[in-house]
């Protein structure tokens, strides 16, 4: 069971008729989608565990806002860290690391009350969650193929949103009073990472790119694969941050309002698959481009819709579907774009540009609807996903120009 192995050629995988090797490769992504779902599930359950633990404590909204968003604050910090710790650990390590040191920070809240001591936790589980998150995300696109990488990031987006989705509906059950929720969040999260155990051949994460100047030059390399994680985290956050208050203003009730969020990540759940297939069958750069048309679309359809229910779930059903495969198939990409030398490096920095884009969403999103209250929110996801469609036109007339060159 080790977690080293002779390294491969400097390419992508390739398709394998063995059947021995195949069922492997499935074991192992079967292992890296468990560890994710639960992994998905600490996300759904934490945040609102904390704001409802710190309000019930007289904690301020900048307070609780402060505590849940340092975690993205630490994978941001640390990114230029995670290949090097990545290679050093192994894959299978790295990624039992991280959910070892973030179980630990949760089985620790409890013990250490107070937002001074969950500030530091937090830190500590965003670094160690930013770990097993660049950690799954390397090992899976060494284990997809080129007729295979979409569907795998698809189904790893899925795994994860569908954990996301119940993290919320577990904290139904447990309640937030006492240690009881925090147990048995950490019970979940290490249950996950059992099947981890049973996968006898990891792919070495090589050594790559590891400075931060030779990191921020990965941007250069791959423009378009980088701007689909920043997109992706300036739409999702906003989204996610600023659709109910959209929804208030618009009229609707409070029920409706939060509604227009759940529609909009049942989406995200849904439609993964579908995307991930048309991905591995139409080409993953035009896919991608069809999801930035409906996400330009998409938004500005929603004020007109939001009187005609009968129009406006299917389309924020949609909308959120073809937004998150800005990620998923961003992700996809960059197992193609980059050698294997580069991969943990570019992913790195593929984590660090969606965290910064999480970061500064909700702020911009924010500031677009103060500015105009009607239609500022619709107006800067629109723009965003509207950057993304450019990006990719961009990058098609340069590979065009190239190839004519005969480069």
């Amino acid at each position: 069971m080790s977690d080293g192995a002779p390294p491969r050629p400097d390419g992508p995988p390739v398709d394998t008729p063995n059947p021995s090797a195949e069922a492997r490769r499935r074991l192992s992504l079967a292992a890296v989608f468990a560890t994710n779902l639960g992994v998905g599930l600490l996300f759904g359950f934490q945040p609102p565990l904390i704001a409802l633990v710190l309000e019930r404590d007289g904690a301020s909204g900048a307070q609780i806002g402060a505590v849940n968003g340092l975690s993205t604050i630490a994978v941001i910090l640390l990114g230029p860290v995670y290949p090097r710790l990545i290679v050093w650990l192994g894959l299978r390590r790295a990624i039992v690391a991280g959910v070892a040191l973030a179980l630990l920070t949760l089985l620790a809240m409890p013990v250490f009350a107070g937002i001074p001591a969950w500030l530091a936790l937090r830190f500590l589980s965003g670094c160690a969650l930013g770990l097993q998150w660049i950690a799954s995300e390397i090992w899976l696109n060494r284990l997809a193929t080129d007729k295979t990488r979409g569907t795998v990031m698809a189904i790893y987006a899925t795994v994860f949103a569908a954990g996301v989705v119940a993290g919320p509906v577990l904290l139904e059950f447990t309640g937030t009073v006492g240690a009881w929720p925090f147990w048995v969040g950490a019970f979940g999260l290490a249950v996950t990472t059992v099947p981890l155990a049973f996968v006898g051949h990891v792919p070495v994460a090589h050594q790559g790119e590891e400075s931060t100047g030779q990191l921020l030059g990965l941007l250069r390399a791959a423009p378009a694969v980088m701007l689909a994680a920043l997109v992706a985290g300036l739409v999702e956050s906003a989204d996610i941050s600023l659709l109910p208050l959209l929804g208030l203003r618009s009229g609707l009730t409070e029920r409706v309002a939060l509604l227009l969020v759940t529609t909009f990540l049942a989406g995200n759940v849904v439609l993964q698959l579908p995307i991930g297939w048309l991905a591995d069958r139409f080409g993953r750069r035009q896919t991608l481009g069809a999801c930035a048309i409906v996400s330009v679309v998409g938004p500005l359809l929603l004020p007109s819709s939001m009187a005609l229910p009968e129009i406006m779930w299917p389309l924020l059903f949609l909308w959120g579907g073809t937004m998150y495969g800005f990620y998923t198939q961003g992700i996809a990409l960059l197992g193609e774009s980059f050698p294997l030398r580069e991969l943990a490096a570019a992913n790195a920095v593929f984590v660090m540009v969606y965290c910064a884009g999480g970061v500064v969403g909700p702020g911009l999103g924010g500031l677009a609807m103060d500015a105009w209250p009607a239609f500022g929110l619709i107006g800067f996801v629109s723009s965003a996903a509207l950057l993304m469609v450019l990006g990719l036109f961009i990058e098609a007339r340069r590979r065009g120009a190239g190839d004519a060159r005969g480069i």
